[in-house]
C-alpha cells in the first residue's frame, strides 16, 4: 500500500504544478505556463487513477484535496505574493488535522446495522 501513497504524493505534486502554472498562464495567454498547466493536470489524472487502485477513495481524496490545498496556498504566497492570514492558517490546520485523522488506522469502528 505504501506504493499507492507514493503515487498519490506524485499526483498531488503534479496537480499543484498544474494549478500554479494555470495561475501564471494569465488566462492561458502565456504558452509555456499553459503547457505546464495541461501537463500537470494530465499527469495528475494518470497518477490519481493509479493511486485509487491501491488506496480507498475517501482516504485518497481527503489526502489529495487537503495536502493539495495546503501546498497550493503556500505556493500562492511564495510565488504570487498572495496574502496569508491567521484565518487561513487555522483553516488549513483543521483540514490537515482532518486528513491525519482520516488516514490513521482504525482502532475501533461503528457497529454495522443488521437488517
Amino acid at each position: 500500500m505504501w506504493f499507492g501513497y507514493l503515487i498519490l504524493f506524485l499526483a498531488i505534486i503534479s496537480e499543484n504544478i498544474g494549478t500554479t502554472s494555470l495561475k501564471g498562464s494569465n488566462g492561458l495567454t502565456r504558452p509555456l505556463l499553459a503547457v505546464g498547466a495541461f501537463a500537470g493536470y494530465s499527469l495528475n489524472f494518470l497518477l490519481m487513477s493509479q493511486a485509487l487502485n491501491r488506496i480507498p477513495l475517501a482516504i485518497a481524496y481527503g489526502i489529495w484535496s487537503g495536502l493539495g490545498m495546503a501546498i497550493v496556498s503556500l505556493l500562492g504566497v511564495l510565488i504570487y505574493k498572495e496574502s496569508f492570514n491567521w484565518k487561513m492558517a487555522i483553516g488549513l490546520g483543521l483540514v490537515l488535522l482532518g486528513v491525519i485523522i482520516m488516514s490513521s488506522p482504525e482502532s475501533t469502528s461503528l457497529p454495522r446495522m443488521v437488517q
